[in-house]
């Protein structure tokens, strides 16, 4: 009769075990290390508030990992035109208008997602407001206007008129003494909503009439620098 040696066979089976205890050690490095693993996470994010249409700017991230793994950027916009890579800075190009075009302001959304090695992701979004400064003055000018007053050569008279300024196509409709105008008008840069340079285009001419404004609130004034004329204009809405 054959005696079993108890110890061959412990050993075996401890060299057995060691084998499948790697194996599993092996195939679950992976699952480990993605247990072990935290997100990187945003420190800052650099994106301004306002920006023109037609304008560039730098659009950043600060990002830290604990493991300092490498990371993969991914930038998204809502409009505009991104270009610089895919890393932690990027040039962005507000929507563009054309010359005579203008357009009240439009939110852009700005998204960019990071992710580590381990597959670990974190976003982060933000809106940009894109604005034309010609359209914001000239809806800060818009409404109805009664002609209060005329000054010519430092004469002034009292005078009847009306005069109603949109931001549609940069619309002016004009009456002055029973005849009626209707055209177009451009603000010329430098301009704000106080004072300023107009470029008005009456029934149909492409020559314009340049006069300057100031405006308080309540009080339009323009004045036509070439014939010494001003007139003055009560808001009414």
């Amino acid at each position: 009769m054959k005696i079993l040696n108890p110890i061959f066979y412990a050993t075996r089976l401890t060299v057995f075990l060691s084998v499948v205890c790697q194996l599993l050690i092996f195939s679950s490095c992976d699952e480990y290390e993605s247990w072990t693993n935290d997100p990187p996470e945003i420190n800052t994010f650099i994106i301004p508030e306002e920006v023109r249409y037609g304008e560039t700017v730098e659009l950043k991230v600060g990002v830290s990992d604990p493991e300092n793994d490498d990371l993969t950027y991914t930038w998204e916009v809502s409009a505009g035109t991104l270009s610089g890579g895919e890393g932690t800075a990027v040039q962005w190009t507000a929507p563009e208008l054309r010359n005579s075009e203008i357009a009240p302001d439009k939110t852009v959304t700005v998204h960019v997602s990071v992710r580590d090695q381990g597959e670990e992701t974190v976003s982060k979004s933000a809106a940009i407001i894109v604005f034309s400064k010609s359209y914001r003055v000239a809806e800060a000018l818009s409404g109805s206007y009664a002609l209060v007053r005329t000054q010519v050569d430092g004469k002034t008279s009292e005078a009847f008129g009306s005069m109603r300024l949109t931001t549609a196509t940069f619309t002016r409709e004009y009456q002055e003494n029973d005849v009626f105008f209707f055209g177009s008008y451009k603000l010329i840069e430098p301009f704000d909503e106080r004072k300023g340079t107009i470029y008005w285009f009456s029934d149909g001419s492409t020559e314009p009439i340049v006069s300057n404004y100031t405006w308080d609130g309540e009080l339009l004034v323009l004045f036509w620098q070439t014939t010494a004329t001003g007139h003055v204009y009560q808001k009414l809405n």
